[in-house]
């Protein structure tokens, strides 16, 4: 097993891996040498791509052919002490293998699909789930991002593959309505308004560590009469979902606002989703463009949101 082996100059953090520039050249090496003594002292040989930010074990040491991701554990790492990371490290991965009975992910029985339907889920994913998981069942979710079908349990989720869910019967549109029909079944988040610039406002919802953002799947269910004109959407990592109701020109101070908001809890996660703000309406995500060169963030909407902003003014007065 080896990590990328920088050099020893200040130029080489942009030789990491992109989904551990934030560890620093020191930390990226102490982070990857404890993933190493990990695996080793649990006598499991893997390999570990360190490009891609993936640990794979040897064929025939798991239950099911299994891929870890390293980015989640390495955004909790870079918030916490370096003396810190072997056990933050040791409780993530514990989750997975030490969990007894059918609570453990790589060892459930998913061949009784009334024993296991509720606790199917649909979940937002980053579009790049798919090199860490094979035959998922997913299809697009907001761009950036897809919707996966997933089974929770008490410590840990995990994906359903296509050929264990084939034993079920269910097309995948079945599937996918009882994950967003258990998904709702947990109930609204609650919102907590926050205050931005000029007297706009986010709604910052929170309340659920691995589904908060996986909301915007029944985004409908938070949608108002009064929200003719849509709303923005963030949805930076798992845990967090960001709406602001458009209803007068505020909409354009609370876009850029937004922004830099997602934009920083993409970066940090951990659980990082989508790095976009979205603008929903009529059943659709708009991705809503801009441009980020160093510290500077430009937003760059489209003709059709700038109209509105227009429209609204002129209706407040302001043409």
């Amino acid at each position: 097993m080896s990590g990328l082996q920088p050099q020893d100059d200040e130029e080489d953090d942009s030789q990491l891996p992109t989904w551990a520039r934030q560890l620093g050249r020191q930390g990226y090496r102490s982070f990857i040498t404890l993933i190493e003594t990990y695996f080793a002292n649990r006598n499991m040989p893997v390999a570990i791509d360190s490009m891609e930010g993936l640990v794979k074990p040897e064929l025939g040491v798991l239950p099911y052919s299994s891929t870890f991701g390293l980015q989640n554990i390495a955004q909790i790492c870079q918030q916490a002490g370096r003396d810190e990371w072997r056990d933050l490290i040791n409780a993530h991965f514990g989750s997975i293998f030490d969990a007894k009975d059918d609570d453990n992910a790589l060892h459930v029985h998913m061949d009784d699909f009334a024993r296991l339907r509720e606790q199917l889920r649909a979940r937002l994913y980053p579009v790049d789930i798919v090199s860490h998981a094979t035959e998922l069942i997913e299809r697009p979710g907001p761009e950036g991002t897809l919707e996966v079908l997933a089974l929770d349990l008490p410590t840990t989720v995990r994906t359903v593959s296509k050929s264990e869910a084939d034993l079920w019967g269910l097309d995948a549109a079945q599937l996918f309505n009882v994950g967003r029909d258990n998904l709702r079944r947990g109930g609204l988040l609650k919102g907590n308004v926050v205050q931005l610039e000029q007297g706009t406002t986010v709604t910052v919802y929170m309340g659920d560590p691995f589904y908060a953002a996986s909301h915007a799947l029944i985004i409908d269910d938070y949608v108002t009469a009064d929200m003719t004109h849509g709303m923005l959407v963030g949805l930076p990592k798992r845990d967090v979902m960001l709406l602001h109701p458009i209803r007068n020109v505020g909409a354009m101070e609370a876009a850029g606002a937004m922004l830099q908001i997602v934009v920083g809890m993409y970066r940090d996660g951990p659980g990082s989703i989508s790095p976009n703000l979205y603008w929903y309406r009529e059943g659709e995500f708009v991705v809503l463009p801009y441009e980020l060169q160093d510290d500077f963030l430009q937003f760059l909407p489209p003709d059709e949101f700038s109209d509105l902003i227009d429209e609204l003014g002129e209706v407040a007065g302001f043409s």
